[in-house]
């Protein structure tokens, strides 16, 4: 499980860093950036960070049990602020900034930090990032930015070297593991295994994947394959209802899940001949996961996959002909 200290809360991956964390009380800076893998719990430590801050015990650790950490428990704290993508939104406009500067630049309430916490900052637009960048040039006193991302690369240099970074590294797939039947001790071995794949490895995010019991959507997709196989399904059919899941693009990971699967039990089970195809296939899923939150038509994308697959099982296939092809279509609209 995560180690606690009054009401906080951390992974054991991540004791190292807040360590350094902590050591940091007399020396803070104005502005820090956590990257690292979605799914070890980078939002979680964030808000750690955060109530630490805020907490009206000096130092950065929180106490757990002050007026300022019930309210940041209760998500009232007047100092606190949370940046994100809206529900109904790819990105985080400029006017989202500039209603949170304008927040920032008035006075404290309890007179000691102001804290903003910006989740996913590479969800930013281009203005966005600009309008950023001002606040993290000049911060208003005694403000602290907590900025997480989980794709570095998509960062502007600007942004980064404006911040101090807190780079996490995801844990083992051992300790993943550990730790998972540690906190869901009733759940059965293979399902644990399932989650962790589906989830690229996180931990954190294939709790919640059990929690939510999103192993039914699974099930459903499962279901669905079988009746393209069969024929019973047309591919449109198939991606009509997979759009109507609350995030589409888990459909993705059954399929990248699926491959995992087949090419392990070929080259270590040895329970089929290995084909090259089936890495060929993985490639075009990784392919479509990255360009997901990208300007593509997400039906043509979800339908070159559904088309990849089926191909796949021919002896005649081109290895992402009809992935690339439904990307290429899916620019142009």
């Amino acid at each position: 499980m995560a180690k606690t200290d009054g009401d906080s809360m951390i992974f054991p991956w991540q004791e190292t860093a807040w360590q350094q964390w902590q050591q940091q009380a007399a020396h803070l800076g104005q502005a820090y950036l956590l990257s690292g893998a979605a799914g070890i719990g980078i939002d979680a430590f964030a808000r750690e960070m955060a109530q630490g801050l805020l907490c009206q015990t000096p130092g950065v650790k929180a106490c757990g049990q002050c007026a300022q950490c019930h309210q940041f428990r209760q998500a009232t704290h007047p100092d606190f602020w949370v940046l994100k993508r809206l529900e109904d939104k790819k990105e985080i406009t400029i006017d989202q900034v500039r209603e949170l500067t304008d927040k920032v630049s008035r006075t404290a309430h309890q007179g000691g930090f102001k804290v903003v916490l910006v989740l996913e900052t590479e969800t930013l637009n281009v203005s966005a990032f600009n309008a950023l960048l001002k606040t993290l040039e000049e911060p208003p006193e005694r403000t602290v930015l907590i900025l997480t991302t989980h794709r570095l690369s998509a960062l502007p240099a600007t942004i980064i070297s404006r911040c101090r970074q807190v780079a996490f590294a995801a844990p083992s797939r051992d300790e993943a593991l550990a730790w998972l039947q540690q906190a869901l001790p009733q759940a059965d071995l293979p399902l644990l295994k399932k989650a962790l794949t589906l989830n690229w490895g996180g931990p954190v995010a294939a709790k919640t994947w059990i929690d939510d019991k999103a192993f039914e959507w699974e099930a459903a997709w499962q279901d669905d394959i079988k009746g393209l196989q069969q024929g019973r399904l047309s591919v449109s059919q198939a991606v009509e209802k997979w759009k109507k899941w609350p995030q589409p693009e888990v459909a993705l990971d059954y399929f990248y899940a699926w491959s995992v699967n087949v090419v392990r039990s070929a080259l270590y089970g040895q329970k089929r001949p290995y084909s090259p195809n089936w890495l060929a296939f993985q490639k075009a899923v990784l392919q479509a996961r990255q360009y997901w939150h990208q300007n593509v038509n997400k039906d043509l994308l979800l339908e070159g996959i559904c088309l990849e697959w089926l191909q796949q099982h021919q002896t005649d296939y081109q290895p992402g002909a009809a992935f690339s092809g439904a990307l290429i279509r899916g620019r142009d609209l």
